[in-house]
């Protein structure tokens, strides 16, 4: 379903009512860009900047001329900025931007600590400016920015706030990214893009472990990682075609201990769950709620060395004596991490 423009966009549009479309007559010597898509091509970076004309917004009658697409490139993130403002002869103000998104050759190419670094120094975006990845090319997330309704970022902004099955806290922003770089602890997930029906949609995730992408994951996989983190607000189950069932009152909680060498982490799941099709006992529920799992945590420990349960940060405090065998040494622990889980399942 299409976006209607949020408040969000209205307000800024009455602070700065007199924007400048890239290319056309500069009312402000200043460029909004609502989302930047960050890529590599060969050598160079190449960033685009995808705005909207504000000033045209409260124009019921706009045929979408109001949307601007400008880009730059460089040798490097900074520099493109600086191409950008200098042959557009506009200052660019990414502080209302809402959505960064990276292509996947800007990764491949081992570019994002050098972007983080030069946002970390130059302080141009808000720390909760939202992250992705995106498998759908710079051209087609530009055509997109004039497509839809409202502006790419802003559309991104409204599906995460509009996101039911997960909580607001596992929002990957550029805050999170820029401590995690810092501080190389943690496990993220960051959602990667896809064009379907001329609609952005999150298909699959990217693992950032210790600051190493490990791989993608599928959205069914993810939802253990949310899980683990308290952060599932709903889960859908299918059990077979004719039975499905809706998981609510999600809670996990972790304790660990060594067994014959190995860290284990135990994994205590609750949930209340309502059949949506068919009928279902709450012992068949909790076996496959526990072998699903289980199957996620081994399989991407085994072929990705993840920990899906991002574990290890828990540690220090819930677990002194596991945290002073592993300080420091995160990726001997995930080595030589075991799983267990109990489920309990409340049916209504």
């Amino acid at each position: 379903m299409r976006k209607k423009i949020n408040g969000a966009v209205i307000a800024i549009c009455c602070l700065l009512p007199h924007l400048a479309a890239c290319g056309g007559t500069e009312l402000e010597n200043k460029y909004f860009p609502l989302a930047v898509v960050v890529g590599q091509k060969g050598t160079h970076c190449q960033v685009n900047y995808l705005s909207q004309n504000l000033s045209e917004v409260a124009n019921e009658r706009a045929d979408g001329s109001n949307i601007t697409a400008c880009g730059a490139a460089a040798e490097t993130y900074y520099e493109t900025q600086k191409t950008f403002e200098k042959n557009n002869r506009c200052q660019l103000d990414l502080s209302h931007t809402k959505a960064v998104i990276f292509q996947k050759g800007f990764l491949e190419k081992g570019s994002l600590p050098l972007f983080l670094e030069t946002v970390r120094r130059e302080q141009t975006y808000a720390q909760n400016t939202l992250v992705y990845l995106s498998d759908t090319s710079m051209d087609v997330l530009t055509e997109l920015n004039g497509t839809l309704e409202i502006p790419l970022g802003s559309y991104l902004e409204q599906m995460t706030e509009n996101e039911q099955e997960i909580g607001a806290q596992a929002v990957v922003t550029l805050g999170a990214l820029l401590k995690e770089q810092a501080n190389s602890s943690r496990t993220l997930l960051l959602p990667v893009l896809k064009e379907v029906n001329d609609l952005p949609v999150i298909h699959a995730y990217e693992i950032l472990q210790n600051f190493t992408h490990k791989g993608r994951i599928s959205t069914n996989q993810a939802q253990i990682y949310y899980l683990a983190a308290n952060q599932l607000e709903q889960m859908n189950l299918s059990m077979t075609k004719e039975v499905q069932v809706r998981l609510s009152n999600l809670k996990c909680r972790r304790e660990f201990g060594l067994e014959n060498g190995m860290a284990v982490q135990h994994l205590y799941v609750s949930a209340d769950a309502e059949p949506v099709t068919g009928t279902v006992d709450a012992g068949t529920l909790e076996t496959e709620l526990s072998n699903r799992i289980l199957e996620v945590c081994r399989l991407l420990k085994e072929e990705q060395q993840a920990d899906i349960t991002d574990s290890y940060r828990h540690l220090a405090l819930r677990a002194p004596e596991l945290y002073r065998i592993y300080e420091n040494q995160s990726e001997a622990y995930r080595k030589n991490l075991e799983y267990r889980v109990q489920v309990n399942i409340r049916l209504l």
